[in-house]
Formats: structure tokens, C-alpha cells, sequence
């Protein structure tokens, strides 16, 4: 395997809010990247850094009373702490208020300029006459001018997606204190994007892009490129623009350039040379972002790196928003969830490997389904891949003293590991691809085939009677360590804590890809057993959505509110003898698949306890459900309602939802088993 060399980098979180979980789907993926290359024997550094400037944290500084260098070093303070709890492995963690940072922007400033790319405009803006100051866009709100889409910020329409200027807002209004901005002058500099067409052009059609983010950037390119701002009037947090006076630096002028200059700082406490990371075209350059910042990392950047003589990323992989149980975070709902706060409730493995498990390659949102969420951690880390840990190295410590040995493998014992180490080579694949989903699924097969093996192949019968043969006891448990080995080294990238155990456990040190073929044998004794994850209860998950009492009857306006309560009038009234025949069953979804040319109705097989066995339903949740999510949940089921063909399929029942304004909510019952009454 040819030794690559990548510098991967995620978008740097803003130092004027803490971490929440919308953060944590790019850092988490970010992460799993990074550590599956360096897994595979590849160099592989992660820089990352606080972004640092802009009116905001001048804003909050000022409000505080604290100086903005006060206010971004507890930003940085709470967000390292926040990232080490869900054992993000940085290489380099920076600021963007930093020398290095300071001194390269300047630099790419001067290139810009030199090459003829930079004017001078004299431009019309919004200003707050009662906070009189320039507002910058994210300081204005109004109707989008493209779509109409309301509550709009005023660079860019989350609706549409389209970028515009502030003064095309319809009915504009100041965020800070709701007033009507006025029009006013002032001398801006621009950087001419247009002059860059063919390089960005030859940037978008090659492999750096997918075809999904290449479309949104090819519009762009064919509606027109407009000439980009990048400076901003005083006051401001930033960097002062040599040889103008008061103005500076635009955020997402010196924020993208914070990836080098956390590079160099890196760089120059190690020894490297900057140029090996940012010049060699040797090097990957991976920029792992969020849908909402494309148009920067595709237009802007790339523009800037040429100019300045870098090396043009290597791929730009841009991922969806998080919604908690189908919808947007709110806190009202309690689903705009801390960093901080998950911490406190559930261990960062569960989220990172459901995370791990959702992601995909494309740019299409992510949700958070709580019962999902519980769901896929059970089955498939606690109830599979721990659960195989704990019972085969439990048995090998407590009942044959630790000590490993492969001299008595069998066919058995010899097919199991085979299997193993087989599936390692599509494992490697789907990591590269970013399909980390595929990663899970396959870490999971093994997980099962050697639960499977284990029950089997029962090694606590050859402890005792006439044909007692610890010795085959032990060849037994030995694969299945040696499976469980082979498990931590390819899950490691997705929860790095519970290989660190198992290689702990084995008296092994950190284990890499190189190391598949290096088996257990008689060498090896497991010691200090210890679960690596306790059974999470349920009701445990269902804190993370809880909404907090407000501290007093007088809620601030960012207080939480409890939800409205809808009423309606009730349904004609029926008779008992009418409700008596109703089945109302819990049923459990063995499979679910999308109905074709429909973009509505799911196709399931449901286990309900019918004599016949498992009943086809084709259930309307198409949009609130992808089919994997349906897999394995238990939920509620009208039994006995009269079959329908719907899209030449018949539906023999009903699955239960509940449904509001919002969005759409499976009940489910999880102590009861498929074909239990409800009553």
C-alpha cells in the first residue's frame, strides 16, 4: 500500500457559541476520517481552529463588558473541552487571532492585490441609525429577493440557497433591535472573482467535488460571478487591512486561511515545513464542511490559493444539517441539544458510532431519532460487538485464567477468523469512500456471526462431565477473542475508547491494519476484564430532548416554551362493542423498503404475531422515515383493517402515527414483545 500523505481539515467553529450537536456531525465525521487513514498506515493530520473575528464577538464583548480576546479565550476553553469528551484527535488545535494568521493574510492579501484582482468601490449599505454602525449581513433580516422566502439573513436564503446583497432584502430589519436600517455610503474593497472564471471552472469539474456540490457550484458559475467584498468598516474584531485606515479584514476573508496558519504554528513546533502540506501537490488536501458554506469553499478559497501560489484542495466534502426527530433543533422542543449537555447523559461512543452509522457520502440532512438513536446503540454496539467482548473474555478470565492459545483451532475456529479478516478489505474501501455506514453494517456482520459462533459452539459444556477438554474450550474462546481483536482494530476509528480496552484487556499495544495478521496464540492471556459499555436504559435518550423548567414565571425571550397544546373536537363517540374490534397489536418491522414511484409509502414486513407469520403493510411515513431507520423498531399496528392496494400492493394494516403541524411521530412500545394486545 503506497504511504499517503493528507492534511484534513473541518469548518472551524464560531467563538461566539458553544458546541452543540449540529457541530459535532462534521467534527465526528472529520475525526473518523482522519483516524481510519492514519489506521491504515497513512500520515494523517487534523488541524482545526476557533473562528475568531467578526461583528459578532465585538457585539458580545462589548455587551459582557470583557475585551474580545477575553471573550474568544473562553470560547476556546469550552470548546476544547467539549471536543476532547467526544475524543476528537486533533493533531492541531489554533485561533484564527493569531500571528501566523495575521501574517499570511496579509501576505494572499498583497498577491491578490499585486495580480490585479483588488479594487476600490464606494458602495451603498445598511446602517443602524440608533446603534450607528454599518450592519453587516448576518445583522439584517427580511424576505428573501429570489424566492420570497421569509426571515431571511442578508448575504444568502436557507430556503433557495441563492446569495444576494442586503440591500435587495424585502422589508429589512436589524436583528439587534428590530429597527429599519437606512442607506448609507462607504469605500469598500473587492476582490474581483470573475478575472478567476477559468481556474474556478477547471476547479469544479475535477474530482475535488461531487457531482451533487459540483451542480451548485456550476450555477453559480453560470448565473454570473459577482465581485466579493472583503473588507468591513470599524468597529470590528479582526485584522486591520494594511494601508486602509479603519478597515478590515471580512471574517471569511482570514477564517479559511486560518487552515494554513494552524498548520504552521503546528509546523514550526514540529520541526516541518509548511510548504510540504500546502505546495506539494503530493499532499491531499481534505475539507470536510456543512451544506450552508459551499459557495465559500468552492469560489473564494480556491481563488485565493491560486493566486497565492497553494495547493488546490484535494476534495471538498460538504454534508447536511442535523434535524432531532424530523425536525429542525429548537430549543422551545428541547432538541437543540449542547455538546456539554449529551455529555452529561449518554458516553460520546454512543453518538459517535449512530453518527458513524448515519453518515453518508452526499449532502442530504441527518437525523437524530431519539428511538432510532437508542435502538441502533443496542443492537448493534452494546447487544452485538460488547456483548461478544464481555461473554467470550468473561469466560476466558474466569474460567481458564486468561491464557489464549490457537493450537486447536478447528474448521470452524479457522472459517470464523477468515471471515473476519475478509471483511476488513470492504471495511478499508468504505472508509476511504467516506461511507462509514457501510463500515458499521460490515463491523457489525462479523459481530454477529461470531455471537453466532459462540452460542454454538457452547465452550462451557467442555468444562465438566467424562468429556471434559478445556483445551477445546479454550481454541474456542481464542477465536473469538481473536475476532474481537480484529473487531477493535476496524471499529477503531468510530469509538476509539472501546478499542483502547480491548487491546488493554490484551495486554497488546495500540493495533493498526499492519497488525490484522498478527492472531492471538498461546503468547497471549487477557487480563482486568471490564464491560466496555453498560445497557443503556431507554429513558435514559429521552433526556437529551427534556425542556427545562424556566428559572422563574418570567421567561426571557430565549427561554424554552412549553408547546401548545392542540385542541380539537372529539370524533363522533362509538361503543365499547365497537372498540372491542379493534387489534390493536405491538409489531415489530423486519424490513422496509421505498415504494417505487411513490414518494410517500414505505413497503414493511411486520412481525405481529399473525399464525401465518410476518404481514405486508404499506405505511404513508416516507418522509419522516428512511426505511433503515424502520428496521428493528417496535411499534403499534392496526391489525384487522381491510386489506388495500396501494401502488399494486397490498396492505394488510395499519401502522400508527402521531401527527401535528410539525411533523410525524411513531409511538412504540419497547418492554413488550411483537403480537402483545394493546388495550
Amino acid at each position: 500500500m503506497t504511504k499517503r500523505r493528507l492534511l484534513i481539515t473541518s469548518g472551524l467553529p464560531y467563538a461566539n457559541g458553544a458546541i452543540h450537536l449540529g457541530h459535532m456531525v462534521e467534527t465526528i465525521q472529520t475525526d473518523i476520517f482522519a483516524r481510519a487513514m492514519r489506521m491504515c498506515g497513512h500520515e494523517a493530520l487534523y488541524m482545526c481552529a476557533d473562528d475568531t473575528h467578526g461583528t459578532p464577538i465585538e457585539i458580545s464583548a462589548t455587551k459582557r463588558g470583557i475585551t474580545p480576546e477575553q471573550l474568544i479565550a473562553e470560547a476556546a476553553a469550552s470548546h476544547r473541552k467539549d471536543f476532547e469528551g467526544f475524543n476528537i484527535g486533533f493533531t492541531h488545535y489554533y485561533t484564527t487571532n493569531s500571528p501566523e494568521n495575521k501574517a499570511l493574510a496579509y501576505d494572499i492579501f498583497d498577491k491578490l492585490q499585486k495580480a490585479g484582482h483588488i479594487r476600490e468601490e464606494v458602495v451603498k449599505q445598511l446602517y443602524s441609525e440608533t446603534m450607528q454602525r454599518f450592519l453587516p449581513d448576518r445583522y439584517v433580516k427580511g424576505i428573501c429577493p429570489k424566492c420570497g422566502a421569509a426571515d431571511q439573513y442578508g448575504d444568502c436564503c436557507e430556503s433557495c440557497k441563492a446569495h444576494y446583497d442586503a440591500l435587495d432584502l424585502v422589508d429589512p430589519k436589524c436583528v439587534l433591535d428590530g429597527s429599519t436600517p437606512v442607506v448609507r455610503e462607504s469605500h469598500h474593497l473587492f476582490l474581483n472573482l470573475s478575472d478567476l472564471e477559468a481556474e474556478l471552472r477547471a476547479f469544479a469539474n475535477s474530482d475535488a467535488l461531487s457531482d451533487e456540490v459540483r451542480n451548485f457550484v456550476t450555477t453559480w458559475l453560470d448565473e454570473g460571478l459577482q465581485a466579493w467584498n472583503i473588507s468591513r468598516d470599524k468597529p470590528y474584531f479582526g485584522f486591520e487591512i494594511p494601508g486602509y485606515p479603519e478597515k478590515y479584514f471580512y471574517v471569511w476573508m482570514d477564517a479559511p486561511i486560518g487552515y494554513i496558519a494552524t498548520t504552521k504554528s503546528w509546523c514550526d513546533q514540529n520541526g516541518r515545513s509548511l510548504d510540504t502540506y500546502w505546495r506539494d501537490p503530493s499532499t491531499e488536501i481534505w475539507h470536510f464542511i456543512g451544506k450552508d458554506i459551499i459557495y465559500f469553499h468552492t469560489l473564494f478559497w480556491p481563488a485565493m490559493l491560486k493566486v497565492a501560489g497553494y495547493a488546490m484542495p484535494h476534495r471538498v466534502h460538504a454534508h447536511g444539517f442535523l434535524t432531532v426527530n424530523g425536525t429542525k433543533m429548537s430549543k422551545s422542543r428541547g432538541t437543540f441539544i449542547l455538546a456539554s449537555k449529551y455529555l452529561e447523559i449518554l458516553p460520546a461512543a454512543f453518538l459517535r458510532f449512530y453518527f458513524a452509522n448515519k453518515l453518508s457520502t452526499g449532502v442530504d440532512d441527518i437525523d437524530l431519532n431519539i428511538e432510532d438513536f437508542y435502538f441502533r446503540v443496542r443492537s448493534g454496539l452494546v447487544d452485538n460487538l460488547a456483548n461478544l467482548h464481555n461473554r467470550s473474555f468473561t469466560f476466558a478470565e474466569g474460567k481458564l485464567g486468561g491464557k489464549l492459545d490457537d493450537s486447536r483451532y478447528d474448521d470452524a475456529c479457522r472459517t470464523l477468523i477468515a471471515f473476519a479478516r475478509q471483511q476488513m478489505a470492504e471495511i478499508v474501501k468504505s472508509y476511504e469512500t467516506l461511507d462509514t455506514s457501510a463500515v458499521v453494517r460490515l463491523i457489525c456482520e462479523i459481530g454477529n456471526k461470531a455471537n453466532l459462533f459462540y452460542q454454538e459452539q457452547a465452550p462451557w459444556t467442555y468444562l465438566k462431565g467424562e468429556q471434559a477438554d478445556p483445551e477445546k474450550a479454550r481454541a474456542i474462546v481464542t477465536a473469538c477473542a481473536e475476532v474481537v481483536r480484529i473487531i477493535a482494530i476496524a471499529i477503531k476509528p468510530i469509538v476509539p475508547d472501546f478499542s483502547e480496552k480491548i487491546f488493554a484487556q490484551l495486554g497488546l499495544e495500540d493495533q493498526n491494519l499492519c497488525d490484522l495478521e498478527k492472531g492471538l496464540n498461546a503468547s497471549n492471556t487477557i487480563r482486568n476484564v471490564e464491560k466496555t459499555y453498560l445497557r443503556p436504559e431507554r429513558e435514559t435518550f429521552d433526556l437529551l430532548t427534556a425542556v427545562e423548567p424556566a428559572a422563574s414565571s418570567e421567561a426571557s425571550p430565549d427561554a424554552p416554551k412549553t408547546a401548545e397544546i392542540e385542541r380539537r373536537p372529539l370524533k363522533e363517540a362509538i361503543s365499547y362493542d365497537v372498540f372491542e374490534k379493534l387489534d390493536i397489536r405491538v409489531g415489530k418491522i423486519l424490513s422496509a423498503e421505498k415504494v417505487k414511484k411513490s414518494n410517500k409509502l414505505v413497503c414493511t414486513q411486520v412481525e405481529i404475531g399473525h399464525p401465518d407469520g410476518p404481514v405486508q403493510i404499506v405505511a404513508g411515513i416516507a418522509k419522516h422515515y428512511d426505511p433503515e431507520q424502520l428496521v428493528g423498531r417496535t411499534v403499534l399496528v392496526l391489525t384487522n383493517l381491510e386489506p388495500r392496494t396501494l401502488f399494486g400492493l397490498e396492505s394488510r394494516g395499519m401502522i400508527l402515527a402521531a401527527s401535528d403541524s410539525e411533523g410525524l411521530e411513531l409511538p412504540t412500545v419497547s418492554q413488550r414483545a411483537p403480537g402483545a394486545q394493546v388495550k
